[in-house]
């Protein structure tokens, strides 16, 4: 996987040096459903940023549950993102959580094909829609249990997208994520492939089905042959994985299969997603099989829908259409299973209930109330937890973006 990360990184710099020298064109600036946009009057470049700030607040209810009450900046991001040529793409996208920065998307891509992206860099790879949707565009505050246990996350990749009207469909082939620890003593090995299709037909002007799959292959990042699953009750708050495989050894390979729905029907949306991931071992050991499920509701109160965005496969950005911004109702009901006892893992499993209210004042800014219920398994005990199998937390987000 070294010989396909140096690959990549000469392809960046390539394209960014041939793109630095250019004429000079006239444009103009606009608002764009609160984005800021720079564009070229012949439409030869674009630039806009995406800025984001997410404060996060949170109480912990029932017994001793180690968890702690409180509130934090909960991250924020810096993007760039630029058209160069009519038919070149690039972004830049940091991201700051908890006093350290990393790397998110940060790739070039060519749109010169009809209805077709060529993407190079590091991005997120597609494995489901709650994964892969922006955390701009969220009905939750946070992911749901099989999204942050079994993701897949940015990895440096080439991928080929294409879309119609009606689907969209991306394949990848990636190495490993950016990480300034990797291969100071080991050789990377880690990589595989991607490949997802969705389906949204729309069957009369107010209803949509939207239908999915997404299949992912990834090997170990290194010699040692391990791989880990865990996850935080759906709240960074507390910041502890209760559910944890701890690291499993002699893996020779890990494969995601993931389902997704959506029925909308104009502001009533049901979406639920089904993940199992396979994982296969080394020297005749036992395959271990671990899977997760959501499934949510939204009502927008107000009348506002949230469109489908062919180009990525995913539902984009509720736009208030009033003065007293958009109003939704969500339920969410998940759960997680990181236990296979017949290969003698015990990760823990846990049900969780999610009900919330989420208010749009305009596009630029985001409330989000949930209360989330925690049922654990009683071997749920993921970074030492020992607290009550059974609690509660009420959290609240403020978002703004431009």
């Amino acid at each position: 996987m070294k010989k396909f990360n140096l690959i990549i990184i000469t392809i960046l710099s390539f394209l960014f040096v041939v793109s630095a020298f250019g004429e000079k064109s006239e444009g103009k600036t606009e608002w764009d459903d609160g984005i800021i946009k720079w564009k070229s009057d012949d439409g030869n470049f674009q630039t806009r940023f995406d800025v984001r700030m997410y404060i996060n607040a949170g109480y912990f209810f029932e017994g001793d549950n180690e968890l702690s009450s409180g509130t934090h900046l909960r991250k924020a991001r810096f993007a760039l993102k630029t058209k160069l040529w009519k038919v070149w793409k690039a972004e830049w996208d940091m991201d700051i959580a908890e006093g350290v920065v990393e790397v998110k998307d940060m790739y070039f891509s060519y749109v010169g094909f009809n209805n077709t992206h060529l993407k190079f860099g590091h991005f997120k790879q597609a494995l489901g829609l709650n994964e892969l949707t922006s955390s701009r565009y969220q009905t939750f505050i946070e992911r749901a249990y099989p999204m942050v246990a079994f993701e897949t996350d940015r990895r440096t990749a080439i991928e080929y997208s294409r879309w119609g009207k009606q689907w969209n469909l991306r394949t990848s082939v990636f190495g490993q994520e950016m990480d300034i620890n990797k291969n100071k003593t080991k050789d990377e090995t880690g990589g595989g492939y991607a490949c997802r299709l969705a389906f949204a037909p729309q069957i009369t002007d107010n209803l949509m089905v939207h239908v999915g799959g997404a299949y992912v292959m990834e090997k170990p990042y290194d010699e040692g042959n391990g791989v880990e699953f865990k996850s935080e009750p759906e709240t960074k708050l507390g910041d502890v994985e209760i559910l944890d495989t701890g690291t499993i050894r002699d893996v020779d390979n890990t494969v995601k299969i993931g389902l997704e729905g959506v029925l909308k029907y104009k502001g009533i949306s049901l979406q639920s997603e089904y993940v199992l991931t396979k994982v296969s071992r080394l020297n005749s050991l036992s395959d271990i099989n671990l899977d997760g499920n959501y499934t949510f509701v939204s009502w927008i109160l107000t009348g506002e829908e949230r469109p489908w965005d062919n180009t990525q496969g995913e539902f984009g950005q509720i736009i208030p259409e009033n003065k007293y911004g958009s109003w939704e109702l969500v339920g969410r009901f998940s759960h997680l299973n990181l236990s296979d006892y017949d290969a003698g893992v015990t990760g823990g499993k846990a049900n969780n209930y999610t009900f919330g209210l989420n208010w749009y004042p305009n596009p630029n800014m985001k409330m989000q109330f949930n209360y989330t219920m925690v049922n654990n398994s009683i071997n749920a005990t993921g970074d030492g937890f020992s607290g009550d199998d059974k609690f509660s937390v009420a959290h609240f987000m403020a978002v703004i973006f431009f």
